[in-house]
């Protein structure tokens, strides 16, 4: 995985603020070895061998205020590993990450909705996720459902919703929020 950002010879201390912080982060899996998955093994009280599977290993860079920062590499590098680091979802095994402002995440389809809930109680459920009070919600409300051209769909259930149509709505949510970062993964 290789970051890759614009740097302007500017003096540090008219750089903006970091607004992204990440300093020695490591994300460390469990792969195991066995037909017995971890809930069998866990019932017949048997141990699975397994081994340890470093998504991410020291991985440390700022991002500052106003950058538009692009993560490269190839399949299975870590790239949505640190995407859902940086947006809380998962908790580095080491190092830590800093933010400074709301994170609005577009990580993955359908992540934080309910297929039995409607495209309208979904917006409330999503944008109170993302840290919107009810009030705030229904100020962007109309905002969403507008941008997102779901009008006709918004109080059917989610499950019968499109993929496009997911898309949609929770880009809608997502910058209707009006996060001061905003990530997307393969959306």
């Amino acid at each position: 995985m290789s970051a890759d950002r614009r740097t302007e010879a500017t003096p540090a201390s008219s750089r903006p603020r970091k607004a992204i912080e990440i300093n020695n982060v490591w994300e460390e899996f469990r792969l195991f070895h066995n037909d017995q998955t971890k809930f069998t093994d866990f019932l017949i009280n048997r141990r699975g061998e397994s081994s340890t599977f470093w998504a991410l290993k020291d991985v440390s860079f700022n991002i500052h205020q106003g950058d538009i920062f692009g993560l490269i590499g190839e399949n299975g590098s870590g790239k949505s590993t640190l995407l859902k680091c940086i947006a809380g979802i998962l908790p580095p095994s080491k190092g830590s990450i800093n933010s400074h402002g709301t994170i609005s995440p577009l990580l993955e389809l359908g992540a934080g909705f309910h297929p039995d809930l409607t495209g309208r109680e979904n917006i409330y459920l999503n944008a109170s996720i993302l840290g919107l009070t009810k009030k705030q919600i229904a100020e962007v409300e109309e905002a969403i459902i507008g941008f997102s051209e779901l009008e006709e769909f918004i109080d059917s259930p989610l499950k019968n919703y499109s993929s496009g149509m997911k898309v949609r709505l929770g880009f809608a949510i997502a910058i209707n929020v009006n996060p001061d970062i905003l990530l997307i993964d393969e959306v």
